[in-house]
Order: C-alpha cells, then structure tokens, then sequence
C-alpha cells in the first residue's frame, strides 16, 4: 500500500473509524436518490435495501474503492444496508451505544450466540465476539452532513475499550463521502436542527459464519442495475 493508505489503515486500527470524502460517484448518488424517491417508506427508513439490485452495485463499488478494500477484512461481503432519512418531519435522537447484532436466517442453539430479536421480518442475533471483530460499516452520506443535521458523533479507540467516559467527536461527512467505522465502537447522534440527513448504512462482514449460522442476505454475485 502507499503512504497515504498505510496512515488510513493505522489510523482505522487505532480510532475505529476514518472519514472519506469521496465514496461513491456522482452517478452513484443519482441513481441512489432517483431509486429512494421511487420508494414509498412508511418510516424514516428500512434495513432492507440490499435487496435492490442498485443498493449491490454500490456495495460492490465500494469494496473496489482503493481507499476502503484495505480496511475490509480478506473476502469481505455485503450482508446488510439500512437507509436513514432524518428530517425536522422524520427527526431522532440517538444515544451512545455499540451496534452487537447481525441479521442470519434463523435462530442457532450455539452459547456463544445470544440477544436474539426480529425486525422487519428478519431474525438479528449477537455472534461470538471475533467476528463482531471482523466487521466494518460503510456510512454512505447522500447530503453533506453538518452539525446542524444529527452527525454521528463517536468516542475514538471505544471499539478497544469498555470506557465511555472520553470526549465525543463529531463525524461531518461531505456528499457522496463516508465514514468507515467498526460496530463496536461507541456512537451517538443528535436531533437535527435543519435539513436532511439521508444515509446508506452498508454492513460488510466474512463470507462464511460460524455454527452453522448464514447470514439473512447478501450481495448477489451477477446483479446489474436495473
């Protein structure tokens, strides 16, 4: 890797998280946009947009994404996307937290699995800790993200540790851009202000789970945009 990416990786290792500026196209987001509008949601959003064949072509342009393949674990894959539309209409806080669960297709009899739930029709269990280790989500932002619109705010090295107690940072993310971060880092957001706050939340995690598990969804290896 270059420079500039070995100080991308040290810099994820170290904080849990980077901010990119640039993660997807300007085609991308259009198509995005187009895609969502088109999209009836009862709520301020759905954990199921990856079963969208344009939702895969980003997930998959993403892992292709020089600044990100090298914060992907080897033969990572996309197993889940959650859309989030904060407005002053659609408006929410947040408190700190550390996201624990994955979406699998059912329930296993396994002890290092625990906090079974459903949502959405979809069954979301605690794996065993290495591989909530081995994740890592990409935060797509398709408006610029400002402190007056609910940014993410995060406790940097809290995915290393079980102190909640340092400062938050707050994670202003421009159009198109990303925050890359791991789940378990500890992470809050505010009510917005003003504006919008519309978010792709991509999950990207190994290929194979342990236990017999599988995971709910995953990209699809031939899917176009259609």
């Amino acid at each position: 890797m270059s420079d500039s990416m070995n100080a991308l990786a040290d810099e994820f290792s170290t904080n849990g998280f980077v901010i990119l500026d640039e993660a997807i196209s300007l085609s991308e987001l259009e198509t995005a946009l187009e895609r969502i509008n088109s999209i009836n949601f009862r709520k301020a959003g759905t954990r199921n947009v990856l079963s969208f064949p344009w939702c895969q072509n980003i997930a998959r342009s993403l892992k292709m994404n020089p600044a990100i393949t090298p914060l992907l674990p080897c033969g990572a894959v996309a197993v889940q996307c959650t859309y989030f539309e904060k407005s002053v209409d659609q408006n929410w806080l947040v408190a700190l937290h550390r996201d624990y669960s994955i979406p699998v297709k059912a329930r296993i009899s396994a002890k290092d699995w625990s906090g079974w739930s459903e949502k959405e029709g979809c069954v979301y269990g605690r794996p065993p800790e290495f591989v909530l280790e081995s994740l890592v989500t990409i935060r797509v932002h398709l408006d610029e993200n400002t402190q007056k619109n609910g940014p993410l705010q995060a406790i940097p090295g809290s995915h290393r540790s079980e102190s909640s107690s340092a400062p938050r940072v707050a994670c202003l993310v421009k159009e198109r851009g990303a925050l890359v971060m791991r789940p378990k880092l500890l992470h809050a957001s505010s009510k917005l202000t003003e504006g919008t706050r519309r978010v792709l939340h991509f999950l990207y995690g190994p290929a194979r789970l342990p236990n017999g598990a599988e995971w709910a969804h995953t990209e699809s290896s031939g899917a176009d945009e259609v």
